[in-house]
């Protein structure tokens, strides 16, 4: 073995020496000792002086250093500390009779660019989401013979910026922008999720105003990103979508029992110049979420929801219409395809009751989900309508992750690949199976808008928490009055959020 010590090494060669001339000796031949035998034996004495001396003070230096070093890094840690504690304690002092806080802002990612102050009261989070999807359809002759070929396409689903955070701890803000939704070629983006939360509001739990989704609905309510298929399930035509208005919501009983509740006034998931008009309606909507089981920090969970919506149309346009879960498909079904049997314009919508309910059950890598909704619809002139739908689900981790739950909002979050994709060391992400039944039925009485039964198989693959390959085969069975047939949808996005 090499050394690098050179005390080491004399310590080596003299020891070596001592043994050499030990073995010289032990190997002389005869009993008596001649001279030159005594010579070495004195030799051998000498060394083995030497030897010791050396020992004891390279001994003697090692321990001296040691100490000295030692106590000199003590001093010199504690002297930091010391100074580093008061002088932290003065300034926290110093700030808090002046009423100031410390508002310097540190970069920090954590699945988004996040800048937080030390004591985390202030906040702003840069966030943003691109959805690019690929369609190809195959329709059979009932179909084409109504609507003509279904056209193969491609287009970004959602292209999204967003800035969130909060102030003084307890107010929280986000504001969300969608260039993909630009409706009208107008070349601008429109707003999504606008709205500030004041948290631990007196009496309320927590108070958010502004423009988001209302409480209805376990799919509607999750994140895009984080649904187990492209597209929700066609029971997603019923819910309401981003509205303006006030809404309470809070967790009690150790987070068991989730309650939302709000007042909206109608404008769609994009804002327009006409949301002033007061001929547009306002809503009533809430939803509670119980959790009779939730263990090993939701990986066993069982989720059970209702909820409900009153909406005031008094005699304003409505309709119900669909596409078969997908956004580049045609719209196959609508309560308005007949002409003296329309919802919007022939029957005359007065009021809407929803109702909806929602399973949720979580075991490890498995999990079972589904929702199904009525829609009772009061008109002027075509009586009490009813109409529903709904989903079935299950799915599965091959790679044993398991989907997150946000027990504060009652709701599905991200998930998080146990590895992620790293192919020189064999890591390739997390990989789900799922497959889903859904249905609705837009007929009733005089409103003829068609009846459709889907299945959809999917394959996702999460390479990492922000980046997702997805694949959905869809068969869809659609059934009118006026035309019947299958359509086939091959889907595939390529997701980044952040």
């Amino acid at each position: 073995m090499i050394t690098h010590n050179p005390r080491k090494a004399i310590f080596f060669i003299l020891t070596i020496g001592v043994l050499v001339l030990s073995g010289e000796f032990l190997y002389a031949e005869g009993d008596c000792l001649s001279e030159r035998e005594k010579i070495l034996i004195q030799r051998i004495e000498d060394l083995e002086k030497k030897v010791k001396e050396l020992e004891n003070l390279i001994n003697n230096v090692g321990e001296k250093e040691r100490v000295k070093v030692e106590r000199g890094l003590s001093s010199l840690s504690e002297e930091q500390k010391s100074y580093s504690l008061d002088n932290e304690k003065t300034i926290k002092e110093e700030n808090s009779k002046k009423g100031k806080v410390n508002t310097e802002l540190k970069p920090v990612w954590k699945d988004r660019l996040t800048f937080r102050t030390e004591d985390k009261s202030f906040e702003v989070q840069v966030g943003g989401r691109l959805h690019l999807d690929w369609a190809f359809f195959d329709n059979d002759k009932g179909l084409k013979y109504a609507f003509g070929e279904e056209e193969d396409g491609v287009q970004f689903r959602r292209a999204r910026i967003d800035f969130s955070g909060k102030i003084y701890e307890n107010v929280q803000y986000r504001m969300e922008f969608d260039f993909a939704g630009d409706r009208d070629l107008s070349g601008k983006g429109k707003f999504t999720d606008v709205y500030i939360t004041f948290v631990d509001f007196p009496y309320l739990g927590n108070l958010q105003v502004g423009h988001y989704r209302e409480p209805f609905g376990l799919e509607r309510l999750t994140n895009n990103n984080y649904i187990t298929f492209l597209e929700r399930g066609l029971n997603d035509t019923f819910t309401p979508k981003r509205n303006v208005g006030f809404m309470a919501f809070d967790s009690v009983f150790d987070n068991r029992f989730i309650w939302q509740a709000g007042i909206f006034k109608e404008t769609d998931d994009f804002p327009s110049d006409d949301d002033t008009n007061e001929d547009k309606g306002y809503s009533f909507t809430g939803r509670i979420v119980y959790l009779p089981l939730f263990k090993n920090d939701g990986k066993q969970l069982l989720h059970l929801g209702l909820a409900y919506s009153y909406r005031d149309y008094d005699g304003i346009p409505f309709r119900y219409k669909t596409q078969p879960e997908c956004a580049l498909a045609y719209t196959y079904l609508d309560t308005d395809r007949y002409e003296g049997f329309r919802l919007s314009t022939d029957a005359l919508v007065d009021d809407v009751n929803l109702v909806g309910s929602e399973l949720l059950f979580i075991y490890g890598p498995w999990s079972l989900q589904g929702e199904y909704m009525t829609s009772f619809v009061d008109t002027y002139l075509g009586g009490n309508q009813r109409f529903s739908g709904g989903y079935l689900y299950t799915s599965y981790f091959l790679t044993k992750e398991t989907r997150a739950y946000n027990r504060d909002n009652g709701i599905l979050s991200r998930i998080r690949p146990i590895n992620n994709f790293d192919p020189k060391s064999g890591k390739w992400g997390a990989w789900e199976v799922g497959l889903r039944y859904s249905w609705i039925d837009l007929n009733s009485e005089i409103i003829r808008g068609g009846e459709e039964r889907n299945w959809t198989l999917g394959l996702n693959w999460y390479l990492n928490p922000n980046t997702r390959l997805m694949l959905n085969y869809t068969r869809a069975d659609i059934q009118h009055d006026l035309y019947e047939g299958v359509l086939d949808i091959f889907q595939t996005r390529f997701q980044i959020d952040f």
